[in-house]
């Protein structure tokens, strides 16, 4: 399976307490490359930065989660944001997925569990890439 560990990892959440969970979840994961934004404007002030993955906050102020992720995925169209919300509301999962999110995790206690189940399949998706390739190349002329 593919490391993620070294990939650059934005976390956007204004709670500051959710934020240093994330965190120190993902640390103890053993990424090593995370930066804690607390707004939405914060995040994409350091795109230049280009995020691998983005835990993505939806309800924040200034600007809402889905603009962040638009923003996000057209600077960068390889980014990984795994949207994170309290909302249990289908229609705004489904938006989230639309716009380019890989995920919708609700924030319901066990949302550490499933943000690392979702970077397991992400690691397992990538990993799966390269040999999807090598197939191609041998069997097109």
């Amino acid at each position: 399976m593919t490391s993620l560990n070294h990939s650059i990892t934005f976390i956007v959440d204004d709670d500051p307490f959710v934020g240093l969970l994330y965190k120190k979840h993902l640390s103890n994961l053993g990424y090593n490359n995370l930066h804690h934004f607390f707004s939405g404007v914060e995040c994409l002030d350091n795109l230049h930065l280009n995020p691998d993955i983005v835990l993505l906050d939806h309800q924040m102020s200034e600007v809402n989660g889905f603009e962040v992720l638009k923003k996000i995925k057209r600077s960068n169209p390889n980014a990984t944001v795994i949207m994170v919300s309290g909302q249990e509301d289908m229609a705004t999962a489904l938006n989230a997925l639309k716009y380019g999110a890989f995920d919708y995790i609700i924030k319901d206690g066990t949302e550490t569990e499933k943000i690392e189940e979702a970077l397991k399949r992400l690691a397992m998706l990538k990993s799966q890439r390269p040999a999807t390739k090598s197939l191609f190349r041998k069997l097109l002329p």
